[in-house]
């Protein structure tokens, strides 16, 4: 049953749940708390994106342009924790031409609030169920700033593997992890 408020007023706002996390659609009254929690933050934007915070206008401007307002399924959604549906960060699956190829990476950033409580790698989780399950994509891609060692170990954790840096402008170089279909399916059973 779902108990998040958002998605039980609006289900066709909801992307994807787990036991504690709601992955949804944006709203326009998310801009100014993510602005306030993530996007104006300089801890948390230290490896994101260009690497510090965001005056206002740009953050909003960012936000209307890549995150996803309407009923799609990929690109950025909001990050909420039950039961109060707080927002906690934004995540999402984004199509991603890092190695050349019609791939999709997984992506997350959370607000200090949801750091060193599992977060990342509950919607991690899901972020790979969705989109080798829903999207039947046959790889997914990680992509992360070489120095952000938590990142890093949230996607080694997921079962992601290093494969390469890439300078991707306008972010700064990224270390690319990859996991591939057979190996996470492998990977799910032997947990089971």
């Amino acid at each position: 049953m779902n108990d998040d408020p958002v998605a039980a007023a609006d289900p066709s706002r909801l992307i994807l749940t787990t036991q504690r996390l709601v992955l949804r659609t944006t709203t326009e009254a998310d801009i100014p708390v993510l602005h306030d929690r993530i996007f104006g933050d300089a801890d948390v934007m230290r490896y994101v994106f260009g690497g510090g915070p965001m005056p206002p206008e740009q953050s909003e401007a960012f936000i209307r342009k890549y995150f996803t307002f309407g009923p799609g399924l990929t690109d950025i959604a909001v990050l909420t924790e039950k039961p109060e549906a707080g927002v906690i960060g934004f995540a999402g699956l984004l199509s991603c031409d890092a190695l050349g190829s019609d791939d999709f990476e997984i992506g997350f950033v959370l607000a200090r609030q949801a750091w060193g409580r599992g977060i990342a790698t509950e919607i991690g989780e899901a972020q790979l169920a969705f989109g080798f399950e829903t999207l039947q994509r046959q790889r997914l891609l990680g992509l992360v700033d070489p120095g952000n060692a938590p990142s890093i170990h949230a996607l080694e954790k997921l079962g992601l593997r290093y494969l390469k840096d890439v300078v991707r402008p306008p972010r700064a170089s990224r270390s690319v992890y990859v996991i591939e279909a057979g190996e996470w399916r492998n990977r799910r059973g032997q947990r089971a």
